[in-house]
């Protein structure tokens, strides 16, 4: 793992972060925990003191709530490393210095990056070439405009259909001008997803799944008519009454809101930390809820399958085109 070339390319994406734009120097808070000292120091030397940052490092479970409170408001982009989701104890609030700084984050969340449970995987997430990154992208999005019909497949039986004109325009996130500087993914909206689907693969949501069933090795099979979860089934003890629970909490949590494919070949794997960058894994996600008040949004992230466009792959395992 090359480390200066992750963080040079991570100060590439936060250069062009929609907060900072016209900013130079930009004033740059980074808080962490003891863990995510070595990391942040070494982003802090690598930039060198010199344009267009200036860093601010400070940890956020040793200093006071309000130096941190008014280092954020002074800040023109602040940047929090920390584990929530793999805590031994955790909450959907976050760690105590989360809660207690709540509302002056809320106040300024337009220029707030949070890297929660990422550990070293930040390395890997950044770890691609942007060029790569955006040029892989690119091309999937004028494959996508090309073609008729996405579909999916995997070796458990799973099959699903989207007809591409039912879809919304393709979201580019290649960490060029995104609030979220972690980049690989094109994501959409189609009300015309139907199949069978055996999900194999992990969650990502402020509900604890990922920390109760990790990376599923038994299948959750969804039932998706016009995009919406109709029916469920799985041996998995205990996950087929929790996700009915969540599908029954609201009308807007059994709808897709998300049809999504990771593009970062610098994730290799998925390991169930409930971190944002296994969003960007590669191959296909399916985003349900987050449509209307009162749902929440929990990405279903797999872990294999063949993505084709007019039945010829696209995705295997790696891109085939």
């Amino acid at each position: 793992m090359d480390k200066h070339r992750a963080i040079t390319h991570f100060l590439y994406y936060l250069e062009q972060h929609p907060a900072l734009a016209g900013i130079n120097p930009a004033k740059v808070l980074l808080g962490h925990t003891a863990d995510y000292e070595a990391l942040t120091g070494a982003i802090a030397e690598h930039a060198g003191g010199r344009q267009p940052f200036r860093f601010n490092t400070l940890r956020l479970d040793l200093e006071p709530t309000a130096l941190l409170a008014q280092a954020i408001a002074d800040s023109d982009l602040y940047i929090f490393f920390y584990d929530s989701s793999t805590l031994p104890n955790p909450r959907p609030e976050g760690p105590e210095f989360v809660r207690a700084l709540q509302g002056v984050m809320a106040e300024n969340w337009k220029k707030s990056l949070l890297f929660k449970d990422y550990g070293d995987y930040f390395y890997d997430t950044f770890s691609v070439t942007p060029q790569r990154i955006a040029g892989l992208n690119s091309h999937l999005i004028q494959r996508l405009s090309q073609a008729k019909t996405l579909s999916f497949k995997d070796e458990h039986g799973s099959w699903f259909d989207a007809p591409l004109n039912s879809i919304k325009k393709w979201t580019d996130i290649n960490g060029v001008g995104n609030f979220d500087l972690a980049p690989g993914e094109i994501a959409t909206h189609s009300e015309a997803i139907n199949g069978r689907v055996k999900f194999m693969g992990t969650f990502l949501s402020t509900i604890p799944f990922a920390r109760k069933y990790g990376v599923l090795e038994s299948p959750l099979e969804l039932w998706i008519e016009n995009s919406t979860i109709h029916k469920i089934a799985t041996d998995v003890p205990g996950l087929e009454h929790d996700f009915n629970q969540y599908l029954e909490a609201n009308p807007s949590n059994r709808r897709i809101e998300e049809l999504g494919i990771g593009t970062n070949e610098g994730v290799k794997a998925l390991y169930a930390r409930n971190a944002g960058f296994e969003e960007r894994h590669c191959g296909l996600h399916l985003g349900l809820g987050g449509g209307a008040k009162g749902s929440h949004h929990l990405d279903l992230i797999f872990s294999g399958g063949v993505l084709a466009l007019d039945d010829e792959p696209v995705f295997d395992g790696r891109f085939v085109f």
